[in-house]
């Protein structure tokens, strides 16, 4: 079996950058399916991967991970910008940190009078209101 692997799968080198599907129970439902790291130590034919913002807790195996065709991210880098603080980040955390909606699930207000003040929890979390929040009444915190 594992001379099969690796016939299938070219061994990767430190400092590649990589793509490392994201779990749907990880993520919010508009997130993206991916995230990108760079390979920062290989230890028995495992890999351990850095993103900016920190070292991923575990080590992934070559069928978990794409390689990307160009180097998208630069190893000094993310050493730079995640080793001076040698934070352990898991997999759900870097989703979340590169998400444009957040975390798992959407935030609502459900504010009815046109969310003016940070009562709505939309604007008092500088976010805009979407259409999760309360339908089509009058709201002063959407872009048009």
């Amino acid at each position: 079996m594992i001379k099969t692997s690796n016939k299938k799968y070219d061994e990767l080198s430190v400092g590649t950058t990589v793509r490392l599907s994201i779990p749907d129970v990880d993520r919010a439902r508009r997130s993206l399916r991916n995230v990108l790291a760079v390979i920062t130590e290989v230890k028995e034919d495992l890999y351990k991967l850095g993103t900016e913002r920190g070292f991923l807790k575990h080590m992934y195996t070559r069928s978990e991970i794409n390689p990307c065709k160009a180097n998208l991210l630069n190893l000094t880098t993310v050493l730079e910008l995640a080793g001076h603080a040698e934070k352990q980040i898991s997999l759900r955390e870097a989703a979340t940190v590169n998400s444009i909606s957040g975390a798992q699930g959407y935030t609502r207000c459900q504010y009815k009078t046109k969310c003016k003040t940070n009562k709505c929890a939309c604007r008092s979390a500088s976010r805009v209101c979407n259409s999760k929040c309360h339908g089509g009444l009058p709201c002063e915190n959407k872009t048009e």
